[in-house]
């Protein structure tokens, strides 16, 4: 499940528009996706950690709220 750091929306992954293929950095797998509800739009990262191997993820703002 995502959620949405602007309005808090949260679905599973494909119910986000993709804006541009994902990339990596670091061990994440990094997305840049908008948000179906208010049309926010942010980076979604997911790795597994090498130090610990379990599951990290985060998002990172990329534009004001609309």
């Amino acid at each position: 499940m995502v959620k949405c750091p602007y309005c808090g929306y949260e679905a599973d992954l494909k119910k986000f528009k993709l804006l541009r293929e994902p990339w990596k950095f670091r061990f994440y797998t990094v997305r840049m996706l908008k948000c179906p509800k208010c049309g926010g739009i942010f980076n979604y990262y997911v790795g597994i950690s090498p130090r610990t191997g379990e599951k990290s993820e985060y998002v990172i703002r990329r534009n004001p709220k609309p």
